[in-house]
């Protein structure tokens, strides 16, 4: 996790990561989303943000250093790693990233987010595989 959040360009920041059942997810969801089922990760960002990593403090103080929470259901995920024959390990940066990238403000609720949300999950990502 550190590592994607340096290579994120936020390794300063902090992150929470809590890792749940099925159970817990669905009614996050349910709760938040208005969708009753179980998903793979959720993430509530600490700050409201129209543009993404624009409106980030840009000189935060230590308490303000705080993108928000991630929630992933372990189970979920991987039941979706054994249906996409994926294995854990290979499967947690990208979402992993994915949340992060929510978390700086990305989303994908029109094609023009979604696209964007996508370039900066990739630029994340090939910076952390060329660090492994």
């Amino acid at each position: 996790m550190e590592r994607l959040m340096a290579c994120s360009g936020y390794s300063d920041w902090d992150i929470g990561v809590h890792f749940v059942d099925n159970q817990r997810i669905r009614h996050l969801n349910r709760q938040y989303r208005h969708k009753d089922k179980p998903t793979d990760i959720l993430s509530f960002p600490f700050y409201q943000i129209q543009r993404p990593e624009l409106d980030l403090p840009k000189t935060p103080t230590e308490d303000e250093r705080n993108l928000g929470d991630m929630f992933l259901a372990i189970p979920y995920i991987l039941h979706q790693c054994r249906a996409e024959n994926d294995l854990l390990h290979t499967h947690l940066p990208v979402l992993f990233t994915h949340g992060i990238c929510h978390l700086m403000g990305y989303d994908h609720e029109s094609d023009t987010d979604y696209v964007a949300m996508r370039k900066r999950e990739f630029q994340i990502l090939n910076k952390y595989y060329s660090r492994i």
